[in-house]
């Protein structure tokens, strides 16, 4: 215990302006008066101090009872900016790491005060700028307020570095042969070493030279910490602190880095650079697999939030994702950064297996739902194709416009949730807008403000007037396949607008100008025409229902599915109109009636109108087209749902085949058709994979690949298209065939 009388003697000399502080002489080496605290001066020499230094006012009287007052000597020189004084007191012994009730050393006190001049004397003796108090909070924290202050406290203390080599080699190692020989100050002497590593190591861009000089003694160094007993635990934790950081520079088998990390003093991660950072980050997922303790977790965490509040957020979502804790995203993300972190999300979704892949849209969901932004969140759960999520999202919005927003993005993709009455005020509104009721209304308003309500010919495509007639060719092409051309050019050029230059004006022969399919084709087209128009569209429809030919009869049948295709109407005109022709005498009749269920209720997963085209499939006199292209019509309107009935009835379509029926076009219907069952389903499509291998060559082969491609579709993944691109790479033909 320092002496009274001694403390006040040495205290007024130092507080004296007129004193040459050099000249006082140095202490007994085994007194205590340079770290001796404020509590045991004289209170009027403090009070004569602070009025000396214009310290008086309401704000410096709380301020120096909160960080001085419970603190020491040099607590209180650097409050009132005596940097000779501190310089003196460190000289001679004092801790510069010595802490207030607070936990604050000196250098907290002088970036709270702004005193530049003390900050460099306590930086030259090895000050932390990263000890944290209490609180949390490091001098850099308290300096933030002033540019100068926090330019002291991170600027280079050296002119160069020949002179901070000369520093460290002078000050180093007698600082660690204090610590190896365990003497009273030893935590006081470890904290300077620490200090030293982190004051290089804030940047990192090479070797930091504190760690090149410790080096060599890291295995001392580790000794010493295990020799250590729990009666040292604080100068163990810091001791831990360092050989962690010096496990970088060391062949770290043994995971040194990380397993001193845990040991030491839990201080920020971030003081020792980003570097270190990343090095825990390589060692945490195998520690984890072993044993995810309490203090791994919460380091976890630390580096998480670090790197999410450094821009890395890139760096925080992959350690997360080594350790299986993608979750703790939704409680760490903050606002500002959760677009960045959910698009990083999304985008790893491609590169990763099955179920990571939809636990990262969960993830990217539900923090879009934390943020409110509902259009991005409705988006990920329609990938992830969750009809109850698609639900909650939907309800979940506050906003109006907002809610109407996704009602049209529900539309779009022809997705129906199932919403009760009375969930929502303007339920009549949002129901018609996902069931599309007001889509050719809203596409003609738009084409009107484009000012494009022109109807357009196939000429205006093919240009043929600008060809010089040297070019032309010598053999005018047939004109039928021209026609029939034209027919779907016309269609495509007119889609949706309403009227055209070729089957719409009155009195319009164009159709006659087809032949067989020709015709079926070309009154198809008028479907195009006039999509979506469901109440006007089928009038001008119904006239070609009363043809002699079944061409232009099926032709019209189809034009009535591809009318009403995307739109959902409570009178379903398309089932009740189509659903008579389904078993006609005619397989012409029956195809366009059969494609046009297909098409208009494409995605809708009715089972209503599975079961109308189910007896299709069973029906003797079908043909083989027939049979396929209902098969393909049914996977239109189940697409993607995994239809069990519709899976086995398909198989066994396959496995009923004569040999010399594998070889025909339409069989192949037969695979796209069990295909798009599974279309994006991914491992969902497995056991059918296997069940296909049943089949006869060459559909079994076929088939295979094409539920592959289909239940991978869309999702990116990589495995996959390697995978993929070596089948293509590998020759399929006969072994007298020539490539």
């Amino acid at each position: 215990m320092a002496d009274v009388a001694s403390v006040k003697d040495l205290t007024k000399s130092l507080f004296s302006k007129s004193t040459a502080i050099q000249s006082i002489p140095p202490p007994p080496p085994e007194s205590h008066y340079v770290d001796a605290p404020v509590s045991m001066l004289d209170v009027e020499l403090v009070q004569e101090l602070l009025k000396t230094e214009l310290c008086t006012s309401e704000k410096d009287i709380k301020e120096f009872n909160r960080h001085v007052a419970s603190g020491t000597v040099l607590h209180l020189l650097a409050f009132v900016c005596r940097q000779e004084a501190a310089e003196w007191l460190l000289k001679n012994g004092a801790h510069v790491h010595a802490k207030n009730e607070e936990g604050s050393t000196a250098l907290h006190v002088a970036a709270l005060r702004g005193h530049t001049e003390v900050i460099q004397v306590l930086r030259h003796y090895h000050a932390d700028v990263y000890a944290e108090n209490k609180n949390g909070e490091t001098a850099l924290d308290l300096g933030q307020h002033a540019d100068d202050v926090k330019d002291g406290l991170l600027s280079t203390r050296f002119s160069s570095e020949e002179v901070e080599e000369e520093f460290l080699q002078e000050r180093l190692p007698a600082l660690v042969e204090k610590v190896l020989s365990s003497t009273e100050d030893q935590l006081e002497h470890l904290l300077c070493v620490r200090a030293e590593i982190r004051a290089s190591t804030s940047s990192m861009t090479s070797v930091p030279k504190p760690l090149k000089l410790l080096q060599e003694q890291f295995q001392q160094l580790k000794e010493a910490h295990q020799a250590m007993d729990t009666s040292k635990a604080p100068s163990k934790a810091v001791l831990a602190d360092i050989l962690s950081v010096l496990a970088m520079t060391v062949e770290d088998t043994e995971r040194d880095c990380l397993t001193f990390r845990l040991a030491g003093s839990n201080e920020s991660v971030s003081s020792f650079g980003h570097p270190y950072i990343r090095r825990l980050c390589a060692q945490i997922p195998e520690e984890w697999s072993a044993s995810p303790s309490g203090p791994l977790v919460q380091l976890v965490r630390d580096i998480s939030v670090y790197c999410l509040e450094h821009s890395a957020e890139p760096e925080a979502c992959d350690l997360l994702m080594e350790i299986e804790q993608v979750d703790l995203l939704k409680e760490l993300v903050s606002m500002e950064i959760h677009d960045r972190v959910c698009l990083y999300l999304t985008s790893c979704v491609k590169y990763v297996a099955e179920p990571e892949d939809s636990m990262l849209l969960h993830t990217a969901l539900d923090v879009y739902r934390k943020f409110q932004q509902y259009p991005q969140a409705l988006r990920l759960a329609m990938v992830l194709n969750e009809p109850s999520v698609i639900q909650e999202v939907f309800l979940e919005c506050p906003d109006r416009l907002v809610r109407k927003q996704l009602a049209f993005m529900l539309g779009r993709q022809q997705v129906v949730p199932s919403i009760d009455e009375g969930a929502c005020a303007d339920l009549e509104d949002l129901t018609d807008i996902i069931s599309n009721v007001h889509l050719n209304t809203n596409f003609l308003n738009l084409a009107r403000e484009l000012d494009i309500m022109e109807p357009k010919v196939p000429e205006d495509i093919y240009k043929t007037h600008l060809e010089h007639s040297r070019f032309s060719s010598a053999n005018p092409v047939d004109s039928s396949k021209a026609n029939l051309a034209s027919s779907f050019v016309n269609g495509f050029l007119n889609t949706a607008f309403g009227e055209d230059k070729l089957l719409t004006t009155e009195g319009n022969k164009w159709i006659y100008k087809n032949k067989g399919f020709g015709m079926l084709s070309a009154t198809a087209s008028l479907g195009l025409i006039l999509l979506w128009d469901v109440e006007g569209g089928l009038t001008q429809i119904d006239k070609f229902l009363y043809s002699h030919d079944d061409h232009i009869k099926s032709g019209a049948l189809l034009a009535c599915g591809i009318v009403n295709s995307g739109i959902r109407n409570e009178c379903d005109p398309a089932l009740a109109l189509l659903s008579d022709y389904v078993l006609h005498s005619s397989n012409t009749m029956r195809l366009g009636a059969i494609i046009g269920l297909g098409l208009a209720y494409a995605g809708s997963c009715r089972d209503e109108v599975i079961e109308t085209l189910f007896p299709v499939m069973m029906d003797e006199a079908s043909s083989l087209e027939v049979m396929c292209v209902t098969a393909l019509s049914c996977s239109f309107i189940a697409v993607g749902s995994c239809h069990g009935d519709l899976t086995s009835t398909f198989l066994q379509l396959m496995l009923e085949r004569q040999v010399e029926d594998m070889s025909k076009t339409h069989v192949r219907f037969l695979a796209l058709a069990l295909a798009l069952l599974y279309l994006g389903k991914q491992e969902a499509a497995e056991a059918t994979m296997a069940a296909l291998k049943a089949v006869p060559e060459p559909l079994s082969s076929f088939a295979v690949i094409l539920l592959e491609v289909c239940a991978y579709a869309g999702t990116g993944n990589v495995l996959k298209l390697q995978s993929l691109l070596h089948v293509c790479s590998e020759y399929h033909g006969s072994k007298g065939e020539k490539g």
